[in-house]
């Protein structure tokens, strides 16, 4: 789900009943339900979370949030203050099942980065923003427990 706030007015959008199609040259066309938008995207933010867009001969600004954008906001914490995180702590004790990265390596939003079995589950860590690879201060094997560093970012 996305929840897009166009100026004041919020809306939700469900993959199962909205699209987006790229047309080229900063045009879409976006479905949602038995309707359909043709759309000019006029500026993005760097991080494409604030875009301005031309529907017809009307303007607005767009906010959109995914949702991890939405969980992030219900705990407290501000997308902005994730370009901000410098480490990937532990979430829970466990044992490192894989190291996924290299030092040096550039990373993504949401590229899992350390396999960690905790509880006799593996969960995929993954990076909260898009950065470098600082240092790897864990290896295959090692056990972890709750807030190690296991790695730092660049």
């Amino acid at each position: 789900m996305l929840q897009i706030q166009v100026n004041k007015e919020i809306f939700n959008l469900e993959p199962s009943n909205s699209n987006v199609q790229r047309l080229g040259d900063g045009k879409y066309l976006l479905t949602k339900g038995d309707k359909v938008y043709e759309l000019y995207v006029l500026s993005e933010s760097e991080d494409g979370k604030e875009i301005e867009i031309q529907i017809k001969q009307s303007y607005f600004k767009v906010n959109i949030q995914n949702e991890l954008d939405l969980l992030l906001n219900q705990l407290g914490f501000k997308s902005a203050d994730l370009k901000k995180v410098k480490e990937l702590k532990s979430p829970m004790p466990g044992k490192i099942v894989k190291v996924l990265v290299n030092e040096g390596d550039d990373i993504l939003t949401g590229q899992p980065l350390i396999i960690l079995e905790a509880m006799k589950m593996e969960n995929a860590l993954q990076a909260l923003s898009e950065g470098k690879v600082g240092k790897i201060m864990v290896e295959n094997g090692a056990s972890v427990n709750k807030n190690d560093i296991l790695i730092k970012f660049a």
